[in-house]
């Protein structure tokens, strides 16, 4: 993953987003077990004092990423688009393609990832998994709906549209977006 984590506030101190952001890096890079405090603190030229200035445990800085990273990877995401003057169809559009304009930035699909194979160990990330398909899923249904679907073929296209965008993620290979297009079309 390509976070870079910025520079500690004008204070010098480091902000409990720096912590979230180096836990975010080391969870992308090398899973939920990489995510330790002595270590990141070792990445982050502190003690373990600072981690425990923001944060009560290693568990509140789970809590942290999970909300974090729903917050920024569906809520945001969702919310742009409806307040967006976008057609339907160009909602889904910009959604489908959405991936591959990231892939200068942070890669958000090592996260997705590795929050995925986290989910596989741990109940609570597993039902936060399921919140955020269900709700991701239903943001993508409604779109169809409003293309002229009825709520079971858009529930149906939803899913197709959603494991599809899910794949390219994991797969990671990275396509033209002409070739981009035509499977979007091909989706709706």
């Amino acid at each position: 993953m390509n976070v870079i984590v910025e520079k500690p506030s004008q204070s010098g101190k480091l902000t409990a987003k720096d912590w979230l952001k180096m836990a975010e890096f080391e969870l992308s890079k090398s899973g939920i077990s990489a995510v330790r405090v002595e270590p990141l603190a070792k990445k982050l030229k502190v003690t373990k004092g600072s981690f425990y200035w923001h944060f009560s445990s290693r568990k509140e800085l789970f809590e942290k990423l999970l909300t974090d990273w729903r917050i920024r990877s569906t809520n945001a995401i969702i919310e742009r688009l409806n307040n967006a003057n976008l057609t339907p169809k160009e909602r889904l559009k910009e959604l489908f393609l959405l991936p591959q304009k990231n892939l200068n930035h942070a890669n958000g699909g090592a996260l997705e990832l590795a929050i995925r194979n986290w989910s596989q160990s741990d109940t609570t990330v597993k039902k936060t998994i399921k919140e955020i398909d269900t709700h991701r899923l239903a943001f993508i249904s409604d779109n169809f709906e409003a293309l002229g679907y009825d709520k079971c073929q858009a529930e149906l296209k939803a899913s197709c549209f959603y494991y599809t965008m899910q794949g390219f993620k994991v797969v990671g290979i990275d396509q033209s977006n002409e070739h981009l297009e035509q499977i979007f079309e091909i989706l709706l």
